[in-house]
């Protein structure tokens, strides 16, 4: 049985990422920082359907933690398949009232952790020279986006940081990509009109989370596909 990390795990892209990955046959280790509650329902429910849930719950924004994670999915699961670096936070502010501490603070959140992640679980699959690393960037990465100057950077960032490992991985057997999603459907749209929104969606649609964990499962079984941005969006970015 393979096994795959899943970070962000409590929120609409990762419950839908362990879901879908449970129907498909993976163990999934869930990553979770705050939402205890959501993780747990999450994790009874998979249960039920025959899935092995192991969660983890710490901020992800230590170096400790992150250790911690990896030594516990090794134990837990003996083996790692797949990263899914999905864990983030919005960001909305004008550029020019940012705050050198805020921008550093959504640079480590949306981009740096993640880079940091990525690089302790390395050794293990170099030594497996197998495996796969999913980074969940944003059509704000691609396209930017107006007063989310920081978080498009950072989205940006993660896209080249794909493209840059998997050219350094390829050689190992080794695929990274990275899935971009549209606006999806989430705590995230909590202050924002919905039906404007999807006015500005070519397809009248918002993503779903299993929008996007679909791209993220098609994705963590191709071996000649990697270095790629797939882009679930409705039409919003082509």
């Amino acid at each position: 049985m393979k096994t795959m990390i899943v970070t962000g795990g409590s929120g609409a892209i990762g419950s839908m990422t362990a879901y879908w990955a449970v129907r498909q046959g993976w163990q999934v280790v869930l990553a979770y920082h705050t939402n205890e509650t959501a993780a747990k329902n999450l994790q009874e429910d998979l249960t039920a359907m025959g899935g092995r849930v192991h969660l983890f719950q710490g901020d992800l924004c230590i170096e400790q933690t992150r250790k911690e994670l990896i030594d516990f999915a090794l134990e837990e699961c003996g083996s790692i398949d797949l990263l899914v670096n999905n864990f983030g936070a919005a960001h909305y502010q004008e550029f020019q009232e940012e705050s050198a501490d805020s921008i550093e603070q959504v640079l480590q959140t949306n981009l740096l952790s993640h880079m940091a992640l990525t690089r302790l679980l390395l050794p293990h699959l170099l030594q497996k020279k197998s495996g796969a690393i999913i980074n969940i960037s944003s059509v704000w990465g691609q396209t930017g986006g107006a007063c989310e100057v920081s978080y498009s950077a950072a989205k940006a960032g993660l896209i080249g940081f794909t493209k840059a490992l998997a050219k350094e991985l390829a050689p190992s057997g080794i695929t990274v990509n990275c899935v971009s999603p549209g606006i999806v459907e989430s705590k995230m749209l909590k202050d924002l009109d919905r039906e404007e929104l999807k006015k500005m969606v070519p397809t009248g649609k918002l993503c779903s989370g299993l929008d996007i964990a679909k791209a993220i499962l098609f994705l963590a079984e191709q071996e000649q596909i990697t270095g790629q941005v797939l882009s679930p969006n409705g039409g919003l970015y082509i």
